[in-house]
């Protein structure tokens, strides 16, 4: 009876089983054939969307096939006429942009621009029609393009040609550049976006005659490159819009090329600073054990005598802008039967431990000499120091006393936030009246609270950083220096240094060649009774300040002489100082 039992009990969970996989199955299939039924209902959608837009295209070309040869052209194109250039279409529910272009051919066939064998550039029109369209979230485009042909011979009849070229910073074409040309004084007006050809030209046969075009060239990621108005703010622009003459050809190269990129940054210089201690209390004592600051003084505490011994350790002198450890020095009044031992200790793990003889020699031992040169301690590996005294005494009516102490060390460049200065390029766009120059590029602008100002995209051309005095600085160091050059599609950082203005100053620029030149020694004398002896630093620059005023001109210039082995040295005795001055020296080999 069990064995049957068994029997029946596999036997259901058999049919149970094969139900399950048969779902299953059926399940797989639907969803496969659903998808096939999804992918088959979408292709022929986009087939009709494509029908359609073929359809559009036709109709785009047979139109203007129907119409007279000259009035074959688009509103605001070149050749002018009734066709738009842009259009929105609603067909089979679905929005349609179409976009029409028609230009003049210059054929090879009977030579091309001058070589013309007619003398006319304008042998045909091509048509190119494109439809752009949305089909289930992605867009779609399709075109179409042709030639018309006059039935005669060919003209442009009242037109000129236009021809426009560009290039970039080497002077190699650039293709596929968006080309705008507008001109509203015409009627009707023209307004017309085209693309460069692989030769990074556009050709334009059929121009109407007429001045003010306007043209603008640019490509994605690159420069922009246009003709200016004559207007008041620009009374004499260059270059200027163009003019087309009839029969005869307009040509103009514009340049651009890829975008760079500049961050100014505004500091004041290294310079040297000191943290000092005169023990008018214990404030700025970390540790310390049986010493007590008395009367501006470290001294051994004394309750009926003097404790036989006795130390303090100052606090972390730990600057923010750390640039090397100088020296550590101090002041101390010794009387027989007394002593003091110092040290510079350093923090590790929270405990004030001596730095390692291995980097300051001596140091476990304990210095009894001031002052003691910190150079050898590395900022980076010990970014922050602390002095230690341990003072020592065989009479207990006497002590040892540490009248002060000081840790001096450099620090700098350091952050001058929300400096206004002026960035200005080389590049111009006309002059004025008066026959001045007016840049391209020439911006009033300001670093943050950081000192810091960023331009993510910048033309390629010769920068000049200024800060008016007026602001309070002058500028004693550019690194690189300035005037920068920036190159196409080139990233860079340039750090000003600032120091408070005074009204007559001179930085020098040592060079060779294309190289700055650090550790120069430069001389500058003569006004005044001024004579200062100074080297450049490591981007080959010094700056001298609070000068008195002194020109060739005014019968007392300064002289200035650069010396450095094994450059030959160089001397000038007419070096004038009025203002912001600058002066570069170029040393030979």
């Amino acid at each position: 009876m069990s064995n049957f039992l068994k029997v029946v009990r596999d036997k259901r969970g058999s049919s149970l089983l094969d139900i399950l996989i048969a779902v299953f199955i059926l399940t797989v299939s639907f969803v496969a054939i659903l998808g096939v039924l999804q992918l088959s209902v979408r292709l022929v959608g986009q087939t009709l969307a494509r029908i359609g837009a073929v359809a559009l295209a036709n109709e785009a070309i047979e139109y203007a096939r129907s119409l007279p040869y000259d009035s074959v052209g688009t509103v605001g194109g070149i050749p002018t006429g009734n066709i738009p250039q842009s259009e929105t279409i609603l067909l089979n529910g679905l929005t349609y942009i179409r976009r029409t272009l028609i230009q003049y051919v210059d054929d090879a066939k009977d030579g091309t621009g001058p070589a013309d064998a007619n003398g006319l550039a304008a042998d045909y029109k091509l048509i190119k029609v494109e439809l752009s369209w949305m089909t289930y979230g992605s867009p779609r485009t399709f075109s179409v393009i042709s030639n018309i042909v006059p039935k005669g011979v060919e003209t442009i009849a009242g037109g000129g040609t236009l021809l426009i070229s560009v290039i970039d910073a080497l002077g190699a074409d650039i293709p596929a550049a968006n080309v705008h040309i507008e001109n509203n004084a015409l009627v009707p007006p023209v307004s017309i976006d085209t693309f460069t050809n692989a030769s990074g030209d556009v050709l334009f046969p059929g121009s109407p005659a007429g001045s003010s075009y306007e043209i603008t060239v640019t490509r994605s990621g690159m420069s922009t490159a246009q003709t200016y108005d004559t207007d008041a703010a620009n009374p004499n622009p260059n270059p200027r819009h163009l003019t087309v003459v009839a029969g005869a050809t307009t040509a103009s190269t514009f340049e651009i090329d890829f975008l760079g990129s500049k961050t100014i940054r505004t500091f004041s210089p290294i310079t040297q600073a000191s943290w000092e201690d005169t023990f008018a209390d214990m404030g700025k004592i970390f540790q310390s054990a049986s010493t007590s600051a008395v009367l501006g003084a470290l001294e051994l505490a004394q309750d009926i005598e003097y404790e036989p011994t006795g130390y303090a350790t100052g606090e972390a002198v730990h600057p923010q802008f750390l640039r090397s450890w100088v020296s550590f020095s101090w002041n101390e009044m010794l009387v027989p039967g007394t002593a003091t031992l110092y040290r510079i200790q350093y923090m590790n793990g929270g405990n004030s431990v001596p730095v390692p003889d291995g980097v300051f020699p001596g140091n476990a031992a304990g210095f009894t000499t001031s002052p003691v040169s910190l150079a050898s301690i590395d900022p980076v590996l010990y970014p922050e120091l602390q002095a230690e005294a341990t003072l020592t005494t065989t009479d207990g009516a006497v002590t040892p006393r540490v009248l002060d102490w000081q840790i001096a060390y450099t620090e700098g460049p350091i952050p001058i936030p929300n400096v206004p200065f002026t960035l200005r390029g080389n590049k111009t766009i006309g002059t004025t009246g008066g026959g001045a120059l007016i840049y391209k590029y020439n911006q009033n602008l300001q670093t943050n609270g950081l000192g810091t100002f960023s331009i993510p995209a910048l033309e390629y051309d010769t920068y000049t950083i200024s800060v008016a005095g007026a602001t309070g600085y002058d500028v004693s160091e550019a690194c690189p220096p300035q005037p920068y050059v920036l190159n196409p599609g080139v990233s860079t950082t340039t750090n000003v240094m600032l120091v408070p203005n005074t009204a007559h100053t001179l930085l020098v620029v040592v060079k060779s060649g294309g190289a700055v030149l650090s550790d120069a020694v430069v001389r500058l004398y003569g006004s005044g009774g001024i004579d200062r002896t100074q080297t450049t630093s490591g981007c080959g620059q010094t700056f001298f300040k609070a000068l008195s005023q002194g020109t060739v001109a005014g019968g007392d210039p300064y002289s200035l002489s650069v010396t450095l082995a094994p450059y030959q040295p160089w001397t000038s005795t007419t070096i004038d100082v009025s203002g912001v001055s600058e002066q570069t020296v170029m040393l030979s080999p």
